[in-house]
């Protein structure tokens, strides 16, 4: 009898809780740091505990920024909590304390901002050659009009000519993962954008090629990662090649502005935002808040004299 009582009790223990949903392994974080051979983990940021971004490790951007889109970037929309990074994309308005009537600036033209994010960065903290690190990011995506999300790196000096790799950005429908460098032109850039089996407008990738080979794609957390060797760069989804380019490829030009040669040898920073509306398209009949996670950012590092 006391073997059976304690069967029973053993089965009621090992049930789950009525009304109590199972766990969502896509939202389970990994808690274990995966090792790169032949790489040293020289920087991580795992995104335990509850409150703000480690300031430590993370700078914000702030107001009106970059492409003429709908965010005004503040800090207080990026949120540690439950093992991610939530950065959200609100609906709300925000006084502009640069507006300034009849500018042509479009910085200054808006009195108001309609939308709120977050962008963080590791300028000035922390950067690393790209030619001797992996750069590690898992995250989860959650499109909706306007809705575009990054993870980037940019080099020293004038952009472009210090380089820029898109590990991932998301928005129109697509997923992108590209390179950018200098031209003869100041403030533009050279792109070497990634095509796909199945194209959209202007050759870019349609996120319906993930969604047609795993229709679960979007409720899942994906690891994207940049690999620097000592001849080229490649930016990786959940281990498949996206992209790449050769140094020899990636060469900037002389120019009176930018002595840097090889931007994809350069140490590079890492930026994790989530812009609204510019590229991204309009965001009106978006549902607030737009959400993007972010579960770890990891930089591994080869030792100089490693081949």
């Amino acid at each position: 009898m006391l073997k059976l009582l304690a069967l029973v009790l053993l089965l009621l223990l090992t049930l789950p809780l009525v009304g109590q949903a199972p766990e969502d392994p896509a939202r389970l974080p990994v808690t274990s740091i995966d090792p790169v051979p032949g790489h040293e983990l020289v920087w991580h940021d795992e995104f335990d505990g509850d409150g703000a971004p480690d300031p430590a490790r993370w700078n914000f951007e702030n107001g009106f920024v970059r492409n003429n889109e709908a965010q005004w970037y503040q800090p207080q929309n990026a949120t540690v909590r439950g093992g991610l990074l939530v950065i959200e994309g609100r609906r709300e308005r925000v006084p502009n304390p640069r507006y300034e009537a009849g500018s042509g600036d479009w910085r200054r033209q808006r009195e108001f901002a309609e939308w709120t994010s977050s962008s963080l960065n590791t300028w000035g903290k922390f950067a690393w050659p790209l030619d001797r690190v992996q750069i590690v990011v898992r995250a989860r995506l959650s499109p909706q009009p306007g809705y575009f999300p990054a993870i980037w790196t940019t080099g020293p000096g004038q952009w472009p000519h210090g380089g820029e790799v898109d590990l991932m950005e998301c928005y129109g429908g697509r997923i992108l993962a590209n390179f950018a460098w200098g031209t003869t032109q100041q403030w533009n850039a050279h792109w070497h954008a990634w095509q796909n089996p199945q194209h959209g407008d202007q050759n870019r990738p349609r996120l319906s090629w993930f969604l047609n080979r795993d229709p679960d794609w979007l409720r899942k957390f994906h690891v994207w990662r940049l690999v620097g060797s000592d001849s080229k760069t490649q930016i990786l989804c959940d281990d498949e090649l996206l992209n790449e380019v050769t140094h020899e490829v990636a060469r900037n030009p002389q120019t009176p502005w930018s002595q840097v040669v090889h931007p994809f040898r350069e140490p590079h920073a890492l930026i994790l935002n989530l812009a609204i509306g510019g590229p991204g398209g309009d965001p009106g009949p978006a549902t607030s808040p737009l959400v993007y996670e972010v579960d770890y950012a990891r930089v591994y590092q080869r030792p100089a004299a490693a081949p």
